[in-house]
Formats: C-alpha cells, sequence, structure tokens
C-alpha cells in the first residue's frame, strides 16, 4: 500500500479528528480559565487596594485605614493598611508604633491580643498587618497609635465577617463553556464520518477509471 494511499484509511482520519478535538477542549479548558480570572478580577483589585473603615482625624494625627477583602470572612486574614500623617498636614508618620486589639460583639474571644502593625518598606507611612477572623459576625477593632513627638490615641472601628458567596461567575463560565465544547467535539467526531466516507468513494472512481483495458490482437485479413 503506498503512503498516499494509507492516509485515507479511517485510521488516519480518526486520528485526525482526535487531535482535533483534543485541541478544542484544551483551547476550551484555557478560555474558562481566563474567563474566571477575568470575572475574579474585581474582587482580585478589591483585596488588594481595600475598603475604607475610617478616613479622618484621631488625636493629633490624620488616619486612612482600609481592610480586605471586603466584606471578610471567616478564617480568611483581614488586612488592614494605614496611612498615617500628621493632623492638618500632609507630613508622613514615620515613627509610629500602631496596634490593632480585635474582639467579637457578645462573645469572649481568647487568644486574640493585640497586635502590632508593620511598616511597609519604600513607604514608611504606611503599616499593615493580617488579623485572624474566625467567626461570622460583627467584629469591633481598637487601634491604637503612639508616637514620641505627637502622642497617642485610640479609635475604634466594626466591620461584619460574612460567610463567602459562591463563586458564581465562575460556575456560569463553567456551564456555558462545558455543553459548546461537547457540541464541537461532537461535531469534528461524528458530523463529518459522512462526508469522510462520500469523500472516499469519490477518490476511488478515478482509480478504476484509471485502470488499464487488456490489449486486443488483430489478424491481418488474408488476400487471395
Amino acid at each position: 500500500m503506498s503512503i498516499s494511499g494509507s492516509y485515507k484509511t479511517g485510521k488516519f482520519k480518526s486520528n485526525g479528528r482526535s487531535l482535533i478535538a483534543w485541541r478544542i477542549w484544551l483551547s476550551g479548558l484555557i478560555a474558562t480559565a481566563l474567563v474566571s480570572l477575568v470575572l475574579a478580577a474585581p474582587a482580585i483589585g478589591q483585596a488588594n487596594g481595600g475598603t475604607p473603615v475610617f478616613n479622618g482625624d484621631s488625636g493629633n494625627f490624620n488616619v486612612y485605614l482600609t481592610i480586605s477583602p471586603s466584606p471578610p470572612t471567616p478564617n480568611v486574614p483581614a488586612h488592614f493598611t494605614m496611612i498615617l500623617t500628621k493632623k492638618a498636614s500632609d507630613q508622613p508618620v514615620t515613627g509610629a508604633t500602631v496596634f490593632v486589639e480585635p474582639t467579637m460583639t457578645g462573645m469572649a474571644m481568647p487568644g486574640l491580643a493585640k497586635q502590632r502593625f508593620v511598616q511597609t518598606q519604600g513607604r514608611p507611612n504606611q503599616y499593615d498587618i493580617d488579623v485572624p477572623v474566625t467567626m461570622e459576625g460583627t467584629w469591633l477593632f481598637a487601634v491604637t497609635i503612639v508616637d514620641p513627638g505627637l502622642g497617642d490615641t485610640t479609635f475604634t472601628v466594626n466591620t461584619k465577617v460574612e460567610k463567602p458567596d459562591a463563586p458564581w461567575p465562575i460556575i456560569i463560565a463553567i456551564l456555558v463553556a462545558l455543553p459548546l465544547l461537547v457540541g464541537l467535539t461532537w461535531f469534528f467526531l461524528f458530523r463529518k464520518t459522512g462526508d469522510d466516507d462520500d469523500d472516499d468513494e469519490t477518490d476511488d472512481e478515478p482509480q478504476e477509471s484509471q485502470k488499464i483495458a487488456p490489449k486486443r490482437t488483430v489478424r491481418p485479413e488474408r488476400t487471395s
């Protein structure tokens, strides 16, 4: 059997269709992952930027405090970011010590002692901390700022810790993508089978017509 003829067999065609199907599935999975990331991008941006929970003066300080994610969820630490400047000015406060003490309203929360913010390298008037929140409900955070030259102050912020919502955008993306992948796979694997058989029959016809007819021997006529 010639090489060109072997490519016309069902085996080679089946392998070709299978390769196309695998490419469809791989492309679909990549597309679904990209869509899921795009749909989750607002939540990621909110977690990085944070939601303001305090913006104003306290003692001799101007405080801008954010929390992320918003709202916080159980078993995921609440991240606080504080930008600290001197009251009535834009002068950064870089020598302060900042603490936070978390409590839950109406409940004793053992083990949640006062915790210290950490200054951010490259931006010394930014202070960050991750505070564990383990239960749903309203939490209070008592924030204390101590500075050798500006004194100290304490203020309280509250936020509600809620159960995380189901990732509906990702679920919807998967539910839309899977039927599409199944449909495309069916089309390339099964819909083309009939067309391929017709092509085989068409390709075989010229081969039959090209068969060389047997030579006929012509005898010369006798003359009297």
